[in-house]
């Protein structure tokens, strides 16, 4: 992700799950795209993780429903 799209799963997942606070998803997507070692987020881990996870699915999802449209 770019630091756009970095910033916009950290605004969805601050407005629709709210387990974690802020700076602690903004460090975790850092280090994530950075390749850094995440367990260090224990308490938040699988909260971001499973928030990552419907992000890029849902990604994947428009851009297959766009591909779709273009035939």
């Amino acid at each position: 992700m770019n630091k756009s799209e970095q910033a916009a799963f950290v605004a969805a997942y601050c407005d629709n799950v709210a387990n974690a606070p802020r700076e602690i998803v903004e460090a975790f997507i850092t280090d994530y795209e950075n390749g850094d070692d995440v367990d260090d987020y224990k308490p938040y881990y699988t909260s971001i993780m499973d928030a990552l996870g419907m992000w890029h699915s849902a990604i994947r999802y428009q851009l297959s429903k766009s591909l779709r449209e273009l035939k």
